[in-house]
């Protein structure tokens, strides 16, 4: 895997990170006595997560497709407001 970029391999590592907590949810609805808070925080857990590896992951598409393509100047201040209504 040395063709990919280090924003790549953070990603590829948050999904390894959120298939583990769903694994761990997985498991634990599984057992003959569910600890249903524990479940439950390892989901919302999960949803957070889920949601930072969604804005990562823009951000991954939005430098290599907008800002690699040499936009400059006021296009990079569009850039920059269009990250904040992202992460908002």
């Amino acid at each position: 895997m040395t063709h990919i970029t280090d924003s790549q391999k953070k990603l590829v590592d948050h999904i390894s990170r959120l298939e583990g907590q769903l694994a761990s949810v997985k498991t634990e609805l599984l057992k003959k006595d569910i600890d249903c808070s524990k479940a439950s925080k390892t989901l919302y857990a999960s949803a957070r997560s889920f949601a930072s590896l969604r804005q990562s992951f823009i951000k991954c598409f939005l430098e290599k497709y907008y800002i690699s393509k040499g936009v400059r100047t006021k296009r990079n201040g569009q850039y920059a407001d269009l990250l904040k209504i992202i992460n908002s």
